[in-house]
């Protein structure tokens, strides 16, 4: 646990994601990986030697503001203080993805991910322009994109805000979802929906990963299922690497 707590003590506010760059970065220094940024600042990583590659995403900005956040444990749920005492929002949105994206570089011999900037709303700008402003061509060696991003616990996103169809019908095997308790359902705007918007023609998907009360100063974290989805996307993971 003490990665996702070194990953909500950082500011990372849209537009301020410097020091969470930094800290992604060198967290995996010592692993042998390719590491890349791109000229808007989103981060892309793969490890190993492969034709192609189940592709994980994330992003690195939350919609708080807020330094010297105390992180507070008690039994399941994580949350966040101020140093008064005040509850604050935990950026579990989406540091919980961020964390999940790292496990599995930590946990698979074969696998890229893709850390996405400004993908929340700022100042009235209509957000995922990080996703919005990459290069298509980044994905040309993904077999399919795996974004965490979704709140709350056991749903895969399939359609997107606007209908975008996400993923073809059983892109996920209906043994893996029942393991884990998962299930298809309809979504809201993140970066693979921009992704496909713009024209992907991959395999995508947004799946819940544990926080609750997104972009609210009461917004907590369930660790047991954010562990889930990490076990389920590991499973998922795995899937495609034997294909």
């Amino acid at each position: 646990m003490q990665l996702l707590k070194s990953l909500y003590k950082i500011n990372s506010k849209s537009g301020k994601e410097a020091a969470i760059k930094a800290f992604v970065q060198g967290y995996l220094s010592t692993m042998n990986l390719d590491i890349r940024c791109d000229t808007f600042g989103n981060l892309f990583i793969t490890k190993g030697v492969a034709d192609s590659y189940p592709t994980i995403v994330a992003h690195l900005d939350e919609v708080h503001d807020v330094e010297n956040r105390k992180i507070v444990v008690e039994e399941d749920m994580i949350y966040a203080c101020d140093n008064g005492g005040n509850r604050v929002g935990l950026g579990a949105d989406d540091k919980n993805g961020v964390w999940m994206a790292l496990k599995l570089l930590e946990m698979k011999p074969i696998l890229k991910v893709a850390l996405f900037v400004h993908e929340e709303k700022l100042n009235g700008e209509a957000g995922c322009r990080g996703s919005r402003s990459c290069n298509l061509a980044e994905f040309d060696n993904a077999m399919c994109l795996l974004q965490c991003d979704k709140r709350g616990a056991q749903e895969v996103v399939s359609v997107g805000k606007g209908d975008i169809r996400l993923c073809e019908e059983g892109f996920i095997p209906q043994d893996i979802l029942d393991r884990y308790g998962y299930q298809y359902t309809v979504g809201g705007r993140t970066d693979v929906v921009a992704l496909r918007e713009r024209g992907l023609d991959k395999n995508c998907c947004n799946i819940s990963c544990g926080y609750y009360n997104a972009h609210k100063e009461d917004e907590y974290t369930l660790f047991s299922e954010l562990e889930n989805a990490l076990n389920f996307v590991s499973q998922v993971v795995d899937y495609f690497l034997n294909q």
